[in-house]
């Protein structure tokens, strides 16, 4: 990138010049005009020119290039001024004439200073590139030597690969021989197995049938399960409506036995009452009946 004021960046200059020309296409080469131009508009805008805001104005062009061309339009510069039209320099007063002298000097002097400055960076940059290049080029000898080098171990790893190669065939050789008795062999297989998948297949046909004759089977003894079954449910219904039957009938059979019971009781009592038996001889009554109701209850459990 270009600074705003002052003199070239050299190196910096000299490199981005070729680096975008071979990144893109190269612009056309600018004039003495273009420069001188782009100096003028510097100049009116009221800034000084130099190669960084020239090149800027332009948007191209080499720092040389740029330097060679703005030179001149420095030399120029104070003739061009007295020959424009109207604008005639008028007679000064001799301080005056000598400050704009002292001012034109400096304005050489600086651009020199300039230049000086743009030729020891360019110098510098020529150094640094001569020194690289004697490093690439010892760089090179070295690479050199060691392509040299490699080239001798690459010659000595083709003669191994060869061999290694020869030893390959054979072994290819002998497994060719394999492989051809492997072939026969899975050709002995397939048959193997073609006849194992025939015996397989009738082997599967004959469970088919067994299955579907052990189905009918399960479904007969199924359907005579269930009539078994239904036979037991009946004779169970059966058995149940007697055991019912058989316990009403108990029901009311120790209903009479509890009214003849107590039929007893009364006229036992009543008896009792008329003969008007001792009380000793009422209450041994009394314990016989007591007793014989107890055998009651315990026989009605």
């Amino acid at each position: 990138m270009l600074a705003a004021s002052g003199g070239p960046r050299g190196d910096d200059a000299q490199r981005s010049a070729p680096e975008e020309g071979a990144s893109r296409t190269r612009a056309p080469r600018i004039s003495r005009d273009d420069v001188f131009e782009a100096a003028d508009a510097l100049l009116l805008e009221g800034v000084r020119p130099t190669i960084d805001r020239v090149h800027m104005r332009l948007g191209r062009g080499s720092p040389n290039t740029i330097n060679d061309h703005l030179d001149a339009w420095w030399a120029k510069l104070g003739s061009r001024l007295r020959d424009l039209p109207g604008h005639e320099f008028p007679q000064l007063p001799e301080t005056v004439a000598r400050s704009l002298q002292g001012l034109w000097n400096e304005a050489l002097r600086a651009s020199h200073e300039v230049l000086q400055e743009s030729l020891r960076t360019r110098g510098d940059a020529l150094e640094a590139g001569e020194r690289l290049l004697e490093n690439q080029r010892a760089t090179l000898a070295h690479d050199q030597v060691a392509m040299e080098g490699r080239s001798a171990a690459l010659q000595e790893a083709l003669m191994v690969a060869k061999e290694q190669l020869e030893h390959a065939n054979q072994r290819a050789r002998v497994l060719e021989v394999a492989l051809s008795k492997r072939d026969a062999e899975l050709a002995q297989m397939r048959d193997e197995h073609a006849r194992l998948t025939e015996d397989l297949q009738c082997v599967q046909s004959q469970r088919e049938s067994d299955r579907a004759a052990a189905r009918e089977e399960r479904a007969r003894l199924a359907s005579r399960h269930e009539a078994t079954e239904t036979r037991w449910l009946n004779e169970v219904d059966r058995g149940r409506q007697a055991l019912k039957q058989a316990e009403a009938r108990l029901r009311e059979q120790q209903a009479r036995l509890d009214a003849v019971t107590v039929e007893r009781d009364r006229l036992v009592k009543e008896r009792l009452e008329r003969t008007a038996v001792p009380s000793s001889r009422a209450a041994r009554a009394r314990r016989r009946m007591r007793k014989s109701a107890r055998k009651t209850k315990s026989a009605r459990r």
